[in-house]
């Protein structure tokens, strides 16, 4: 600052000494000014951007009509004049700008050196226009100037750096308004370029970055990318701590980085970082004037923040003020400004949200006019549309709900509706309006509606889970329309739809992130055979899409982990739009049409062929079985059947008792079994096979135990047929196209086998150690080589692709909210915990395992029900890594118990080797034949023996005093629920004691 004072004080001393007739006066005004806007950008200082202004005029009145530096000189008039603007907002001053800015370029020859920056400023004026009257011409002529400025500039030149951030900045406003990704692409790549054509020490390094930091956000907010949003944050803090505490353009790069904290917040419920957003949009308000122009949206964010931290909390202080600044930020906004549709829209959500917690109409009444307005000021085809109409329909409906007014209800449809079919708004903001729009039709009674319109929705939601993402996006994603495909499916079967039509929109709207790894995971020897080339371009571009199956990371410095995370992920992008082009490729092919697409009827049919699969649809509205046969698909209603029933055993616990597993067998397996044909038990050794995918909170109950247990009695499932499970029909397809190797006599399949007798913090388990013993031996003659490395996740990852068979007996563990956190705990879980996560980024299938076999508690349980679509837990990561068969259980194991399971299951194994090869049905028959017979000593147990069992208050003081022995996770950790329960605890029975062979199921083909 020392060197600017000294240069604006010599270029004053010029001036005055200089004659008001002299021809050089021009030039030292022009000099003058240009220090002076110098220092106003540095400082904010009003007065001294008007004397720059003020110079500037005077410059270009004392310079003849065809003087050659008379267009510098208009194009620096020009500058200040729209500095003016950026700060006060006044039209009157962009309006002069902009026809000094044109002059300026008209005046200079085409080859001129100087022309580039003047097309650049022109059209950074008419992009200032734009953000203010929404006129897409001028945001148009402004994206070809500024190119055309960009092109003229030397790769070396000192200013082609800022030419790039505003080109960026001008695509990153055309995606704004079209939703165009196109262009955010190509804003993301230029603004890229500005950041690494600016040196570390140039002033305008913050801006830059800034600009790149938006657009990542920007990216974030359309994808759900975590990755472009880690990377957003932590760009936009290097913009913030480059830029000194007394700068101009501090509040805004500060309203840049909250905003980024609030995304986060809102994604992770960390409410570390939603604090940290309202402090830092507070000091942005604060840091800036009153009468600035950029003042309301800094008021509309941190009115945003403090909106989300009343909904976490509850404080109405938070929501007081909240509205108080939304309301402030509406004032303050010009009628016909772009952004005020935005504006209107966040402060009708707060007013809603206090006539939710008051119940003062007023409140609502007020919501649904600005809403209103909302949508009024928010044009046709504009991104925001769809979430702005959501508002409205929501208002809409508190008031109906609380009046009964049926012209509300219809305008609800019917802005939903609309917001449906925004097709260039974000494809979560689509589904979410069809979810409410079949809520809504349901009232009315209008199913046909309801059918039509929620059909368009879940058609979008494999959308959500675009090839680029990481499967913790997908997930996340997905969590957010859980339920809708049930709906749906309760809909079609109620409109009469056929029940193949019911079945492909099950298949359709849940199980998407398993079917997006299915599909890159995909056996492609015909490709191959027939079209080498683009299998060698789908093999290459689905490793990059695929994370290697282990990270070393220590080699890393924080900023060389944080660069390579952050190329991985734009990389990722990249090659998933280059996947989904050359798909299209492939499918263009003779015999390809069908490339990757959802099974078709014909081969959801033709995967009934080793055993009728049984979908069980729950949905509010009813409950329906979709019965897949060979010749057939039909439906069957269950009448007996309700989510609210469903919804209170659930919550009562203990899904393994005798009166659970006569409820589902009355409910659900007795009407279905009986429609099958499996009305006795098999007359023979052979045993029908019955595939079951049930949905929603029902995927929680054991199926293959339900029955009228008792002496003699054969009214159950064990009884009559052999039980597998799945997530979704496409599952089982995808699983069967896996080839099994040809057995080898050079090298002997290994058996990888981990005992957890002791784990660190962690209850003692004495039969892990006695049965894996016991199942190594049974290796050694099924011609296995039975592998105990150690027990370090490592050791368990290195060794997984090489086997054949992984047995794990230990501690398992659900987390409360985020299936993709469940683990298996071996020595170092402390540090290093083998997940959901980890065994989803493994591609094991060039290997073909045939059995994961998980003697460990809940390996099959989703604790979160806004997951229960996705089915994601231990046992579909081992089938999704690439293991043909998984055994797991569905809640708490007893570890005594586990010996007995694991021993008859694998005796049946052995027995059904073929040709040196285990067998598909060895597996299911194995475990049905071990859940029998326990089952039967269970009935045949004394009387005495049951009943002298504890009670389940009893077990829960026992378990607290003492190291009970099951396989459940007992660190006190809340991620992980609550203390485990005693194994008796699920399937605890006052009158015959625990069933304790009910929680094993199997997955597979």
């Amino acid at each position: 600052m020392t060197d600017l004072e000294v240069a604006i004080e010599i270029a004053r001393e010029a001036v005055h000494a200089t004659p008001e007739d002299h021809p050089d006066r021009a030039g030292l005004l022009n000099s003058l000014g240009n220090r002076l806007r110098d220092r106003y950008l540095r400082t904010g200082a009003m007065a001294d951007l008007e004397e720059a202004i003020q110079t500037a005029r005077e410059a270009v009145h004392a310079t003849p009509k065809d003087h050659p530096s008379r267009a510098g000189r208009l194009n620096n008039l020009g500058i200040r004049i729209r500095d003016r603007y950026l700060r006060t907002g006044a039209m009157a001053d962009l309006e002069e700008a902009i026809p000094i800015a044109r002059e300026a370029v008209h005046a200079t020859p085409e080859d001129h050196p100087d022309r580039a920056g003047q097309l650049h400023n022109l059209g950074a004026q008419l992009g200032d226009r734009y953000s203010r009257t929404g006129a897409m011409a001028d945001l148009e002529e402004a994206i070809q100037i500024t190119r055309e400025a960009v092109h003229a500039t030397p790769e070396d030149h000192p200013d082609r750096a800022g030419r790039l951030n505003n080109l960026g900045a001008r695509l990153r406003d055309r995606y704004s308004r079209t939703g165009a990704m196109a262009d955010l692409e190509e804003a993301i790549e230029i603004a890229r370029k500005a950041v690494h054509a600016t040196p570390k020490d140039h002033p305008d390094r913050a801006r830059h970055l800034n600009n790149l930091g938006v657009i990542f956000g920007d990216r974030y907010l359309r994808t759900g990318a975590m990755a472009d949003l880690e990377e957003a944050i932590e760009i936009a803090r290097k913009a913030v701590h480059a830029t000194p505490e007394d700068h101009p353009g501090r509040a805004g790069y500060l309203y840049n980085l909250g905003n980024r904290f609030g995304d986060r917040y809102l994604r992770t419920g960390a409410m570390a970082d939603l604090e940290e957003a309202i402090e830092i949009a507070r000091e942005a308000v604060y840091a800036t004037p009153e009468d600035h122009f950029d003042r309301a949206k800094l008021l509309n964010s941190l009115g945003a923040r403090l909106g989300d931290k009343y909904s976490r909390t509850g404080a109405m202080a938070d929501l007081e003020e909240a509205i108080e600044i939304a309301q402030e930020a509406v004032h303050t906004t010009p009628e016909d400004h772009p952004d005020r549709a935005g504006l209107l829209n966040n402060l009708g959500n707060r007013l809603g949200d206090r006539y939710l917690k008051t119940g003062a109409v007023a409140d609502l009444e007020k919501a649904i006019q600005i809403a209103r307005e909302a949508v009024h000021a928010t044009p046709e085809d504009y991104p925001d549309r769809a979430r702005h109409l959501n508002n409205l329909a929501a208002r809409l409906g508190d008031r109906y709900s609380r009046t009964g007014a049926m012209a509300d209800l219809e305008k609800v449809v019917l802005y939903y509706q609309s917001a449906l079919h925004q097709s260039n708004s974000p494809t979560i903001a689509r589904i979410l309006a069809g979810k409410e729009v079949l809520r809504f039709c349901v009232f009315t009674s209008d199913w046909q509606q309801a059918y039509k319109d929620s059909t368009i929705a879940v058609n979008l939601i494999p959308k959500l889970a675009l090839r680029s993402l990481e499967n913790s996006d997908k997930q996340h994603l997905l969590s957010m329309v859980v339920g809708l495909a049930c709906n749906l499916t309760a809909v079609a079967l109620q409109v009469q739809e056929a029940p193949s039509v019911a079945v492909k929109l099950l298949e359709q709207g849940r199980g998407v992130l398993a079917t997006s790894l299915e599909e890159i995971r995909t056996d492609i020897l015909d490709l191959q055979g027939r079209h080498p080339e683009l299998a060698d371009q789908f093999v290459s571009l689905r490793d990059e899409l695929e994370p290697p199956v282990t990270r070393n990371n220590t080699l890393f410095t924080d900023d060389n982990r944080k660069s390579s995370l952050q190329a991985r992920a734009s990389r990722r992008y990249d090659a998933g739009k280059e996947l989904d082009k050359l798909i299209f490729d492939i499918r263009k092919r003779p015999g390809f049409k069908d490339f990757l697409l959802p099974p078709s009827e014909k081969e959801m049919q033709a995967a009934a062929r080793c055993g009728p699969i049984v979908v069980i649809n729950v949905s509010e509205y009813r409950c329906d079985a979709l019965l897949v046969e060979q010749h057939q698909i039909r439906s069957l209603a269950l009448p007996h059947l309700n989510s609210k029933d469903i919804e209170k055993k659930t919550q009562r616990g203990r899904l393994g008792s005798r009166e659970i597993l006569e409820w589902l067998w009355d409910a659900i397996a007795n009407p279905i079994l009986d429609a099958l044909g499996f009305t006795q038990p098999p007359s023979g050794e052979s045993w029908p096979h019955v595939w079951w995918i049930p949905t929603g909170p029902l995927s929680k109950f054991p199926l293959h135990a339900a029955g009228r247990h008792g002496e003699g009695s054969t009214q159950t499932v064990l009884d009559r047929v052999m039980s597998s499970y799945s997530s979704s029909i496409k599952a089982i397809i995808h699983g069967r196209r896996s080839r099994i190797p040809e057995p080898t006599q050079s090298v002997q399949p290994q058996a990888l086998l981990v005992a957890m007798r002791d784990t660190p913090g962690h209850r003692t388990l004495p039969s892990a150690t006695d049965e894996v013993a016991i199942v190594h031996h049974l290796y050694k003659s099924m011609a296995l080589d039975p592998v105990e490395p150690g027990r370090h996740k490592q050791d368990i990852v290195s060794q997984l692709p090489n086997c054949k068979i992984f047995h794990f007996a230990g501690h398992g563990r659900t987390h409360e909210s985020d299936p993709s956190q469940s683990d298996l705990l071996l020595e170092d879980w402390e540090s290093d915990r083998l997940t959901v996560a980890n065994l989803l980024e493994m591609n094991l299938r060039e290997r073909s395992p045939f059995l994961a076999y998980l003697s460990a508690c809940g390996t099959g349980r989703i604790n979160d029900e806004r997951f229960v679509d996705e089915s994601i837990h231990l046992i579909s990561a081992c089938q999704l890594a690439g293991f043909r068969h998984v055994i797991g259980t569905l809640w708490e194991v007893d570890d005594d118990l586990c010996k007995d399971m694991a021993k008859i299951t694998y005796e049946e194994i052995k027995e059904g080797i073929k040709d040196g090869r285990m067998t598909d049905e060895s597996v299911c028959r194995g475990l049905h034949k071990a859940t029998r017979e326990l089952r039967d000593r269970w009935l045949s147990a004394p009387a005495k023996t049951k009943r002298g069992r504890r009670s389940v208050r009893e077990a829960i003081t026992f378990w607290a005093q003492n190291e009970t022995e099951t396989r459940g996770a007992c660190d006190r950790d809340e991620r992980y629920g609550k203390l485990p329960r005693d194994a008796d605890l699920d399937s605890e029975d006052e009158e015959t004691g625990p069933t304790h062979w009910v929680p094993y199921v199997h997955f597979g083909v």
